[in-house]
């Protein structure tokens, strides 16, 4: 009966764990609403802007070097895919 059941992770392993996964579905968010705003006419540079100045705004806030890393590398694949798009 008590094979069925998992370990919970460590709190650190979880914390971790979430941050990551609120950071790619915050990537993937993005990246969405890139395109809507692509799709709608909004010229592709104020696009890349947005962008730039949501990655300054990070760096300064995020306290964490690991998630601002993480952060840092999903917003730069957002920013390639738009300007490719």
């Amino acid at each position: 009966m008590a094979d069925h059941i998992a370990r919970p992770p460590s709190n650190d392993d979880d914390d971790a764990t979430f941050a990551e996964g609120a950071i790619t579905l915050w990537g993937n968010l993005l990246t969405l609403i890139g395109m809507q705003l692509l799709e709608t006419g909004t010229p592709r540079q104020e696009v890349l802007d947005m962008l730039t100045m949501l990655h300054e705004t990070n760096e300064e806030t995020i306290r964490s070097p690991r998630a601002r890393a993480i952060a840092g590398q999903h917003l730069m694949s957002v920013y390639q895919a738009l300007g490719e798009a």
